[in-house]
Parts: structure tokens; sequence; C-alpha cells
């Protein structure tokens, strides 16, 4: 079954011109975040047109790229396994399932690699969408029986055969995983033609994102995305998305996919180092974002993880929400430090 995709994505549009005060190095208990410069520097801000008020945190948007989450994820919940191909590029199992019905879906089981959880996937997509974002994939917990995955490989898959049989954790013969929604297409996003996950990308956007540095206009809608992923990766503490390979967009580059979120939720309240890092490198951010995160509560949370777990006991466990909750507040306290400093204008930034 085809779906055509609608972008429905308005860019940003207007410049203006405005001198801000230099920035000192925050210290303090928010001692690894980027420096910023020293001496007052002239700021290109970027007018971005007016959006509505989240309103209430919810499981609301229910979109991914302008089409219902319903609607992509309905074909994945009732179709028969027609063909599977193993996903080359990573050190966890990954197959591409395609069905019966037309419908295609990139399936993570239950394996004995610990750094894939298939259902803190699932828990991802349901956090972004309360958020109000709509970067990850739908994703649905779904179970298969073994036998099922394997008479259905493909010719140029069928070696990885034993490996599926040794590495899936299996249950009286089925295996229990989850289903994202397969992205047609996607690329390698650069900035100022650097990949965003290099080293010089990374230099590049931390720079852009420092207060009182200027973003260029061509740069400014993937720098704000930026700071959402960012930000969205530190509320689940996913340790993979700078590890290599997991920072992708649509092929025109313009739109971020937040993919590959099963190395996520570790149950650490200030975040893990690394992922605590990246948010560092961050001075601005989303308006509308910070909006999401002030109205998030633990209550909200549990709802729209309890809403159809599929075969997962649950998406995420108590110590897991807790520690989420921990980090929204580290998160927040970080960007107030900011507003504090800076002023709101010059730390929210972005719509």
């Amino acid at each position: 079954m085809a779906v055509e995709l609608a972008v429905g994505v308005s860019l940003a549009a207007g410049l203006a011109l405005a001198g801000t005060a230099g920035v000192r190095e925050l210290r303090g208990r928010w001692a690894h975040a980027g420096r910023a410069p020293a001496a007052p520097a002239e700021r290109v801000e970027i007018r971005w047109p007016e959006r509505p008020s989240l309103g209430p945190v919810r499981r609301a948007l229910g979109l991914f790229r302008g089409v219902a989450d319903d609607q992509l994820l309905a074909p994945l919940r009732t179709g028969e396994i027609d063909r599977v191909a193993f996903n080359l590029g990573g050190s966890s199992i990954s197959l591409r399932i395609d069905f019966d019905n037309g419908a295609r879906a990139a399936f993570k089981p239950r394996q004995t690699n610990w750094q894939t959880v298939p259902r803190r996937e699932v828990a991802a997509y349901r956090i972004n969408r309360l958020l109000g974002l709509s970067t990850v994939a739908p994703a649905i917990g779904r179970m298969f029986r073994v036998d099922d995955i394997l008479s259905h490989l493909e010719p140029d898959s069928a070696y990885i055969a034993p490996r599926l049989r040794a590495e899936m954790i299996q249950n009286d013969g089925w295996v229990v995983g989850e289903l994202s929604w397969w992205i047609p297409r996607i690329a390698k996003p650069r900035i100022d033609g650097y990949p965003v996950d290099s080293v010089d990308g990374v230099v590049t956007w931390h720079r852009y994102l420092t207060i009182g540095e200027p973003v260029p206009y061509r740069e400014a809608r993937l720098v704000a995305q930026i700071s959402d992923m960012v930000v969205f990766d530190f509320l689940i503490n996913n340790l993979d998305r700078w590890s290599g390979g997991n920072v992708r967009s649509s092929p025109d580059g313009s739109f971020l996919y937040y993919m590959d979120n099963t190395l996520s939720f570790g149950r650490q309240p200030a975040g893990a180092e690394k992922v605590r890092s990246y948010l560092m490198k961050v001075q601005k951010f989303s308006r509308s974002l910070v909006a999401a995160l002030r109205a998030l509560d633990e209550e909200a949370v549990r709802a729209a993880l309890a809403d159809d777990p599929g075969p997962f006991h649950e998406l995420l466990d108590d110590s897991e929400v807790a520690a989420l909750m921990a980090r929204r507040d580290y998160a927040l306290r970080y960007i107030d430090d900011l507003i504090a400093r800076h002023g709101a204008d010059n730390v929210l930034v972005f719509p």
C-alpha cells in the first residue's frame, strides 16, 4: 500500500540584525557548557512565523511528515510477512519486513545484544509525540513466529539465518520486537558542507547554537532542528545518536529524522555524561519545545506509555520513568539558568 507523504513544513522567513552583548563561559553546575564569545558580536536573528500554542501536553499531533500515525501503523498491525531482509550497517539485528498488504517496516527483535531494547523505540515514539514533535517514525510492538521470519528471508539475506536463531530471544517459537514505519529515502544531513555528526559538523552547529553567534539564514532551519534533537535525546538519554550513522534526514536535508532510539532511557537522572555533554553545547532553544517540557508531567508520560503496549509488559518501568522526569527537571534548570543570565529572547530564539 503506497502512502503519499505530505511535507507540510514551512520555511522560516525574514531577517533582522541586532547587536548583542558578549557572554561568558557558563560555570558552576553547568561547567561543561560550550564557551560563548567574550566580545560583543553582531547576530542575525531569524524571524520565524507564528505557530499555534501546544496547549496542554497531550498525545495529540499524531502525524509523521503530514500523514496520520494511525494510517501508517494500521497495515503494520495486521500485515502478514511477505519478504524479510537483513539491514546492514549496525552491530544489532535489524530487519526490513515487507508485508502482503504493501507496507514496509524496520523490525528490531528482542535479542542478546544488550544495546538494543525494542520497547524503548516505541517509548521514544510516544514521548516524541507527547512533546509535540513529529520526528520519530511511528512504532508499535508486535510478535512473529521465528520460522515465519526465517522462511521469508530474501536470498541475499539467507546467510543470516543461523545468527537470527542464535541471537533472537525466543519464547516457544515466537519473538517479540518493535516495528517502525519504513522511511523510504534518507540522507546524511550536512551543515556548512560538513556531515552534521562529524567533528567539523558538531563544531559548526555548536557555534551557531552559542548565544551571541550569528546563525546563517541558509542553516537556520537545520540548526533549530538540531537544538530540538539534542533536547529530546537528553530527555530520553539516547547514547547512540552521535556514535555514527544515526543522524539522518530527508533527501533534501531539510527535515531531521530521530532514528534508532533503542539505546535510550538509561536510569541516570542527570543523563549519561556523553548525552549531557551534547546538551551543554546548546544555548538556543525552541520556545514551544521548552513550554512542552514545562507542561510535561509524570501522569501524562504514564498515560502515553500505558496506551497499547502491545506484546510488551510495559514500555518503561518505574525507575526509567523516574529518571526521565529527573532529566526533564535537569534540562529545565539548565535552560532557566541561561535565561537568567542572558534573557529569554536570547535563549528561546526558535518558535
